[in-house]
């Protein structure tokens, strides 16, 4: 009866196994571009965008903590104290403010163009929010470049 039963066992382990092997060479359905809705390439595009700011400010804040053993509120009031004798700094500064514009001009041009859709959780750039990224990148140039 034992032997029966491991044989049994055995016989359906194999048979498992064996549509295991043969499930796994079944063609593997991809997803293209022609696959997704607008609303689904809109999405996709804010999602980059979105990352590319995230990314952005993540190194500036990494880059303002490490420049000493303080905490990062301390680190950042030195950070600006000495924007005006420090190029690093002003070019690292001068970089996130370029991304930031250019991240909430494009997400509010998706937006405009495609009200329609809606990417659910996050919120649409509005323009006056552009703006303000506009002014804070113009006053940042007019400071430390003339």
């Amino acid at each position: 009866m034992i032997m029966k039963k491991l044989i049994f066992f055995i016989f359906f382990l194999t048979a498992c196994s064996a549509n295991i092997i043969t499930d796994s060479n079944e063609p593997v359905e991809t997803t293209t571009a022609n696959d997704l809705t607008v609303c689904e390439i809109l999405e996709i595009e804010y999602i980059e965008l979105s990352n590319k700011l995230f990314n952005t400010s993540f190194e500036l804040n990494k880059f303002i903590d490490d420049i000493s053993p303080n905490n990062v509120d301390s680190d950042r009031d030195q950070f600006f104290k000495d924007m005006e004798k420090n190029w690093d700094y002003q070019e690292i500064y001068k970089d996130y403010l370029e991304i930031r514009l250019n991240v909430y001009s494009n997400i509010n041009k998706l937006y405009e163009n495609n009200s329609d859709c809606i990417v659910s959780g996050d919120q649409e750039i509005s323009i006056e929010q552009v703006k303000e990224a506009e002014k804070d990148l113009s006053n940042f140039v007019s400071k430390y470049e003339n």
